[in-house]
């Protein structure tokens, strides 16, 4: 399992849709073709960050900072925009600015919720776990039960080895079977194939129509399969070496017997990783054959 680590993560994990901004509020903006007609607004301030919002989702990300660091010169008091900016630098793995920008944030609004969930993703992000379930268990301090808040908590702890918890938190957000599926998926991103693997065999024992679990459970067995396959050809090259230098050492029996013994221990091993995987393969492969009406299942909250 372990040499199909680096593959079974390209391979298998899917983006777990959780983001660091909420983009429902903002969708019907998109259809806006011309940017400028949203300053008609009465709030001048709140006119402008709109139209940066929408420059966000639009992509055009360097003008929406410029924007926010122009609104920000004029008020230094606001939250939303620091906010903003914590959220863009973040994107793009400028994790020092945007922690700045963050702090600057909840220095104005020390009990924001929201700024807390997203710098603990951000935090998420940059692999500082212990930092991130500390803000993001702030935000549910002050909104207790939130989705993106709960999500990203249920992340944090899954990479850091706290599964169960994880697990109970996932439950909250999209029910059992989804929750085996994300937790399935961080074990992926952590290249824990086998625990991967019982996570989604779990979700199908749950719920047989999720298709989801079921490819991500045939992928991991196919990359199993090329991995002991390559082993199986490293061990040919070893024995074949071993044998040549038999021809020219001469070895105890005891050295001998222990190399035979520890061949058939790595072998049993093995086969019963195999046997386990194969079990769950079959499910997944029964499951795909139905093509059953897919039931919609969410790895994150909007």
């Amino acid at each position: 399992m372990k040499n199909f680590v680096g593959c079974l993560s390209l391979a298998v994990l899917t983006a777990i849709a959780t983001s660091g901004c909420n983009k429902a509020a903002y969708q019907s903006a998109l259809a806006t073709p011309d940017v400028p007609a949203l300053i008609g607004n009465t709030d001048q301030l709140e006119s402008q960050l709109s139209v940066a919002r929408l420059q966000e989702h639009q992509g055009q990300l360097r003008e929406a900072t410029d924007r926010y660091k122009q609104l920000a010169e004029k008020n230094p008091k606001n939250a939303t925009i620091p906010h903003r900016l914590g959220i863009i630098e973040s994107k793009g793995g400028n994790h020092a600015v945007a922690n700045q920008h963050f702090r600057r944030s909840l220095e104005l609004e020390p009990h924001n919720a929201e700024v807390l969930t997203d710098w603990g993703y951000s935090l998420f992000l940059q692999g500082k776990l212990n930092e991130a379930e500390t803000a993001l268990r702030m935000a549910l301090k002050e909104a207790p039960g939130d989705k993106r808040a709960t999500n990203n908590l249920a992340l944090t702890l899954g990479h850091a080895g706290k599964s169960e918890e994880s697990l109970a938190l996932f439950r909250q957000v999209s029910g059992e079977a989804a929750a085996w599926v994300n937790l399935g998926y961080v074990h992926v991103s952590l290249g824990e194939g086998e625990k991967a693997a019982e996570c989604f065999a779990t979700a199908l024992s749950i719920d047989d129509r999720l298709e989801t679990a079921a490819n991500a459970l045939i992928q991991i067995a196919d990359l199993q399969q090329q991995a002991e396959g390559r082993a199986a050809r490293k061990r040919q090259v070893a024995s074949a070496k071993k044998t040549r230098q038999s021809e020219k050492l001469t070895e105890s029996p005891d050295a001998i017997v222990q190399v035979v013994g520890s061949d058939a221990n790595d072998s049993e091993a093995e086969n019963g990783s195999a046997i386990s995987l194969a079990h769950g393969t079959a499910r997944a492969q029964s499951v795909l054959k139905k093509k059953p009406t897919q039931r919609r299942t969410s790895t994150a909250s909007n």
